[in-house]
């Protein structure tokens, strides 16, 4: 297939494939080729015609081309959806220039790295005054841009860099009104009307400018995050990120069991927190594998960033959640930097909890944790050429020497039978002891950790004219982080992981002025990702990057976990290219903007060796179980450890990686009609992924299916804003809109890993006496010949997607009032609502249904028990809910002080926690139903597992302020006041006989001990509130003219009070609440206690 576009210059004709034509505004072509699935593209975009002498035409050629670099790995190419989403190029280009053929005078839109000014010209008599010449000039860069007004007196300067303005309005006959310290922040429309007076004695007027507060065209629940927050409050780890929780609607993370498949640790309006989209310079930073955050860079590089907690514009996408949207510094005409050196010691913190108390609050003597932090780099900007080209770089690298507190039994007698387990009878034999005595080393108490991070960052701005500006990013990341697999508690440091990354990314941009009428961005980045993830069990005898080095994993019930992690090792390397153009027009009173967003990514390596290591669980056995192995019961999980009881067995064998490649497209367009005091927008986004070909063979599913692709995702959204006072200081706002979600990918590759083929990995489930078999044999590993040796051919775990899989999303709904105050300050209280549909959750499609008869499941050959294993699919069955009402207090700083309050109370529930297959429902159905394949399986009901979300905070109270007393003495703070988060209280045991689908119980003790439907419900158990007092104080020193010594004295958890962030949760299998565990309910880990930051910066 071949067909072509061809342009000209003057009046740029577009000619189609099929002969459909527009005709756009004189301008120049910009022209990108790429090259992906063997097909060759050049995407073009329309630059200003005084560069259109040097590119008359261009083509775009869509023809089949080699990819020898894919056939030589012999990859899984994108397959036919690629050769679709190739398709759709053409059509989006067609619809920009298209749009860009009614192209007017650009108006205000909300900007991914830029702001709008806007304005009315009048004379003393409220005369419209038109063809007035305004200009703004930026006081860091003296960089300028002017706009006209039109004959209704407006005029508009687009898509301007974040900083403060000078501006300054002439026209012949008047005298020139000159408004100074216009500040514009990211994402903002600023307004500012001028009355010009006749021309007299003085030629110009200059006033300072205080910008509104309100502003009355936004609809969005939104904040911006300043540099002076930046720069000024309290942060723990320098995590600029970190801010966002400053702000209502969001709050931290609580998703269980991250580790490698970490999230983007944010929470907004209670959905999940890899449902988010971080962008940087307006592109994406995000691991699209796991909904993570890539690496990101110094906090010194931040300019400011946005918060879009809800109701975003269309121009957004890519998540049922919130955005974070950055933008970092740039060079100015003023050579400048610092050096910094932050740093921090265990002889300045306080002893942490579990230092002054066992689990159980019984007071103990520990010494304090060793701890030692070092964080230093700088920054560096300047001109390269003054007024036009500039550079700015950062450095940063972070040092930890930490420990985690790992509260493993070691004080607590234990017997079996009437005897001691331990090796020595006569030592007091604790269940710490014992694992240790088996073979496992695991050590309690202070156990040591470390971290290093080095970021790098250059940036080049360079103004090709005042009307057209190309930006060149490179930034650099690497981490050693022992704590990724987080241990502690009761998980032995043997459980946890190391992580080894690197990011890079390049990114380029280019900003067309192509008129007053037309804006022209396009943005495009280059990002590799490159990370592993081992073990940190001391079994394997040095690193952990063997496939079958170490193990086995090893999980007591409500005692402890130990051994290799049964992920690792892990590697994952990702190389992204992103393309993002965005067109912005006007249209009397209708401001335009649409465009396109392509990633393309090309997963070059993953692997997922599940449970090659072996994985044993043990759990309380009752009498008649333990009868059923030859011993006397009942006993406890750690008295089946001592006797080597294990309930199952878990192996994994085979092929464990497979590289693949995929791809995404968003298209949006949006209107903002501006009326008066009331703004109506209007938008549309449609967005789909595109992936490989892969093909699944699911028992129970007649036909074999690729991996569906949900090609309906239509966003419709609409917003209006009203200013009911006419004066610029109120703003009524509702808004309501559809945001659909990305599918992690990684769901692509583990399904395709873990699908017990003979070019996958088959993993052995085995109950006893398989299991106590495999826990006697050499290593505590059967190998798979010795496995089909013992038990013939077996089945095997598989893991699947939903033949019906559906992209999450959301339905938000907001309505609020922002209200500007005396004194600088201004109220915003906003109502929100998100309901989400299709969020992924893991179902067992065959577990074991007692009902058949023992050891039964649905796709048993024969009806012969033994001959199926589960078959755990992800589906896109989840909900959630959530409602909240948050009221804002922002004081703008003003006389010495800057404040930021803000209360929200809100309630979030959800029937699913993750995609990930540890989050099982307690009650799996009875198989899959053959009238509707795709649909939940039968006797599967969601409702059941409704409850309230991990990420449900009732009540969450966040202060931020600085104020400079005398002596030029800034003094900081953060409050935190938070309900506690929810927990799920497990009876440690299969209640109901399901199997659980090879991972831990997730059943829930019962009030009623034999009846089912008396299941407590999922998450009823509450942590305690949670607060917090940061504070800082900082004074700057003179050295000279222009260097100066600012230094800092940081307190962190100032009243070092007990936060707790993991609790002993598993009930046991009596009737709750009457018959619990002795350790329920302990607490087994807490937040860091008050730790003293100490840091020096230099200035020049």
């Amino acid at each position: 297939m071949s067909s072509r576009l061809s342009f000209r210059a003057a009046g740029v004709r577009a000619v189609t494939r099929r002969g459909v034509r527009s005709t756009v505004g004189a301008g120049m072509v910009l022209v990108i080729p790429l090259v992906m699935n063997d097909r060759s593209f050049i995407i073009c975009g329309v630059l200003p015609d005084r560069q259109a002498a040097s590119c008359r035409a261009a083509m775009v050629q869509f023809g089949a081309t080699s990819r020898a670099r894919t056939e030589a790995r012999g990859r899984e190419r994108l397959g036919n959806e690629g050769g679709a989403m190739v398709r759709w190029i053409p059509c989006v280009l067609s619809l920009i220039l298209v749009l860009g053929g009614s192209a007017a005078p650009v108006g205000a839109q909300s900007r991914a790295t830029s702001a709008d000014l806007t304005g009315l010209v009048q004379d003393a008599s409220q005369a419209l005054v038109s063809g007035a010449t305004v200009t703004a000039t930026n006081v860091a860069t003296r960089v300028s841009r002017a706009a006209t007004t039109s004959e209704r007196g407006r005029y508009t300067i687009p898509a301007l860099p974040p900083g403060t303005y000078s501006v300054t309005v002439e026209h012949a006959g008047f005298a020139a009104e000159v408004r100074e310290d216009v500040s514009l922040e990211l994402g903002a429309t600023v307004a500012v009307d001028v009355v010009l007076q006749v021309a007299g004695a003085r030629e110009a007027v200059t006033v300072r400018t205080t910008p509104p507060l309100v502003d009355t065209r936004e609809t969005s629940v939104a904040t911006v995050v300043s540099e002076r927050q930046i720069e000024s409050l309290p942060t723990n780890g320098r995590n600029f990120i970190a801010f966002a929780l400053l702000t209502p609607g969001v709050s931290t993370d609580r998703t269980p069991q991250q580790g490698a498949s970490a999230t983007s640790g944010l929470t907004f309006g209670g959905q999940r927190a890899r449902s988010n989209n971080l962008t940087v310079d307006g592109l994406d930073n995000n691991d699209a594998t796991i909904g993570g955050v890539r690496a990101t860079f110094s906090q010194e590089a931040v300019r400011e960033f946005q918060v879009l907690a809800s109701s975003y514009s269309a121009e957004f996408g890519k998540a049922s959640g919130g955005l974070v949207n950055i933008v970092t510094k740039s060079g100015t005409n003023s050579a400048a930097g610092d050096v910094f050196f932050y740093v921090r010691d265990d002889g300045l913190n306080a002893k942490n909890y579990f230092e002054k108390f066992d689990p159980a609050g019984t007071p103990i003597e520990q010494d304090k944790a060793p701890y030692a932090q070092q964080q230093y780099g700088g920054i560096l900007g300047g001109p390269i050429r003054r007024d036009r080209a500039f550079f700015f770089t950062s450095f940063e690298r972070l040092d930890i020497d930490a420990s985690n507190f790992v509260t493993i039994d070691d004080r607590t007698p234990l017997r079996v039978l009437g005897a001691s387990p331990c090796t020595d009878p006569s030592a007091l034999c604790t269940p710490a002891r014992l694992i240790n005595d088996t073979g496992f080393p695991v050590d309690v108490g202070h156990v040591p950790s470390r971290m290093e991070t080095n970021t790098f960052l250059v940036k080049i701005d360079h103004h090709i004219r005042n009307d057209q500006a190309l930006t060149l990013r490179y930034n650099y990341g690497d981490a050693i982080n022992e704590n990724i697999e987080p241990f502690g508690g009761i998980v032995a440091r043997s459980r946890g992981a190391i992580l080894d990354s690197t990011d890079q990314v390049f990114a380029a941009s280019h900003t067309a002025v192509v008129s007053n009428r037309m804006v022209h961005e396009l943005r495009f980045q280059y990002a590799r990702r490159d990370q592993d993830v081992n073990a940190l069990d001391p079994a394997c005898g040095g690193p952990c990057v063997g496939e079958n080095q170490g193990g086995p994993t090893v999980e007591i019930t409500g005692v402890a976990s130990f051994g290799r992690h049964r992920f690792t090792p892990q590697p994952r390397l990702n190389e992204r290219y992103q393309v993002v153009d965005t067109l912005s027009v006007i249209s009397g009173r209708h401001q335009i903007k649409t465009g396109f967003d392509f990633n393309y990514i090309d997963h070059l390596e993953q692997a997922l060796p599940l449970h090659f290591g072996g994985r044993y669980i043990f759990t309380e056995l009752d009498a008649r179980q333990a009868a059923s192995l030859g011993v006397e019961g009942p006993l406890s999980a750690i008295q089946a450890f001592a006797l080597g009881l294990p309930v199952r067995y878990i192996q994994g064998y085979g092929s464990a990686s497979k590289p693949y490649t995929y791809g995404d497209l968003s298209l949006f367009v949006e209107d903002e009609w501006r009326v008066d005091a009331v703004t109506l927008k209007l938008g549309l986004r449609y967005q789909r992924q595109f992936w490989p070909d892969v093909t699944y063979s699911v028992a129970g599913v007649a036909e074999p299916y690729g991996f569906p692709s949900d090609s309906n995702n239509i966003a419709p959204r609409v917003a209006l804003a009203w200013d009911p006072s006419g004066t610029g200081m109120a703003n009524l706002h509702v808004a309501w809109g559809v945001f659909f979600d990305n599918h992690i990918t990684g769901m692509l590759g583990i399904a395709d890993i873990v699908n017990g083929d003979p070019n996958g990995v088959r993993t052995l489930v085995a109950p006893p006496p398989t299991s106590l078999v495999a826990w006697r044999a050499p290593e505590r590993r059967l190998s798979e010949a010795g496995a089909r040796g013992f038990l013939g051919a077996f089945p095997s775990l598989e893991i699947a997607i939903d033949p019906g899989l559906q992209t999450p999303h959301s339905h938000q709904a907001s309505i609020g009032i922002d209200h500007e105050l005396p004194g600088q300050m201004a109220v915003a209280i906003n109502y929100v609502f998100v309901r989400g549909f299709n969020q992924v959750g893991t179902i067992d499609y065959n577990p074991i249904v007692p009902a058949l008869g023992p050891n039964r499941r649905p796709l048993d050959v024969a009806g012969v028990p033994g001959t199926s294993a589960s078959l755990l699919q992800y589906t896109s069955y989840g909900h959630t809910w959530y409602q909240g009402i948050s009221v804002a207090l922002r004081k703008r700083f003003s006389h010495q002080t800057e404040l930021l309050a803000s209360y929200t109370l809100s309630k979030a529930e959800d029937d699913t926690t993750d995609f990930q297959t540890t989050f099982l429902p307690e009650n799996n159905g009875r198989g899959r139903d053959p009238k509707d394949p795709t649909g939940v399986p039968l006797g599967f009901d969601p409702e059941r597992e409704r409850g309230p979300s991990l990420q449900d905070q009732r009540h969450r109270l966040v202060f931020s302020g600085l104020v400079v007393i005398p002596g030029d003495v800034h003094l900081s703070s953060i409050v935190t006041l938070a309900s506690g988060r929810p927990y799920s209280i497990l009876a440690g045991v299969d209640l109901n006989g399901d199997g659980d689908g090879g991972a831990f119980p997730p059943d829930r003790p019962r009030t009623g001990s034999a009846d089912p439907a008396a299941s407590l419900g999922r998450n009823a158990g509450v942590l305690p509130m949670h607060a917090t007092v940061d504070l800082r104080i900082a004074r700057r020193f003179p050295l000279g003219d222009r260097v100066k010594l600012e230094g800092f004295f940081e307190v962190f958890n100032l009243f070092n009070r007990a936060n707790y962030t993991d609790v002993q949760n598993i009930f046991g299998p009596g009737r709750y609440p009457t018959n619990p565990l002795p350790t329920f309910g302990q607490f087994t880990q807490a937040a860091p206690p008050l730790q003293v930051q100490i840091a020096a910066k230099v200035l020049f």
